[in-house]
């Protein structure tokens, strides 16, 4: 039995909540504090390119890999957009365990997309990673390996694109064939009709999180982020502490598998 953190985390590109300047340090010290092992992020920028600004260059740094950095772990940046055609953000993965496998997948655009107020367009972020069996040296790539799909998605605004990544998700899931995490914020709160089919065919961690709410972090009164698994995933234990270092909170999970 393999026993992991799991945990999914709007970082607002590292945004401390009423302030503007940014601190990715912050930001994974949180991550530290709860003690994760796998972290899904939203929200995060990748490094600018061709004409930057200063300002491009100072804030569109190379985030997830500064954060791996500081905390020893492995990372994927998953790209759903270029901002300005040349400033990457999107989905990523932090990972205390190697990272065998990475790629995006592409959520369909709604058929009218310019009729959607503060449309973008979104991905799901796919790693799989290969967490030590017990024993055994997890920075080795030979050494034995419970092999984990871990999802990461940070769903749009309207109906129109939630509707397009609930069923891009489905798709995707429903042709995974190892073991499963599926994580991030869906802008959706639980009662919302296109959660349904998530509630109905995964594994929800928000028995163990009662009415706790994710958003906005100073003072939360929704919630819209999420941890889901397979079948074939047991979650033991789950919570939403009270973390003001972006506008959400994070939200973790204990797994067994």
């Amino acid at each position: 039995m393999t026993k992991i953190r799991v945990m999914t985390y709007n970082i607002q590109h590292g945004h401390v909540h009423l302030d503007d300047h940014i601190d990715l340090t912050r930001t994974c010290d949180v991550i530290r504090d709860i003690g994760a092992d796998i972290i899904g992020l939203n929200e995060v920028r990748g490094r600018a390119w061709g004409d930057t600004t200063v300002s491009d260059a100072s804030r569109y740094t190379a985030q997830v890999e500064e954060m791996a950095a500081y905390l020893g772990y492995h990372c994927y940046f998953g790209r759903s957009i270029y901002l300005s055609g040349h400033k990457p953000y999107g989905n990523a993965l932090l990972s205390k365990y190697p990272i065998l496998e990475a790629s995006v997948i592409r959520i369909p655009n709604p058929v009218d997309p310019a009729d959607i107020r503060r449309f973008e367009p979104r991905s799901i972020c796919r790693c799989v990673v290969g967490v030590p069996a017990v024993g055994a040296v997890p920075s080795t790539f030979d050494c034995p390996m419970a092999r984990l799909a871990v999802y990461s998605s940070h769903f749009g605004l309207s109906p129109a694109e939630q509707e397009h990544a609930v069923s891009a998700a489905l798709i995707a899931l429903g042709e995974e064939a190892l073991p499963f995490v599926f994580m991030g914020d869906f802008n959706m709160e639980p009662q919302n009709p296109l959660m349904q089919p998530l509630h109905e065919t995964l594994n929800s961690a928000a028995g163990f999180i009662g009415e706790k709410k994710s958003h906005p972090s100073h003072a939360p009164t929704a919630l819209i982020d999420y941890i889901y698994t397979s079948r074939s995933v047991t979650i033991t234990a789950a919570d939403i502490p009270r973390v003001v270092a972006s506008d959400h909170c994070p939200v973790w999970a204990d797994i067994e598998y």
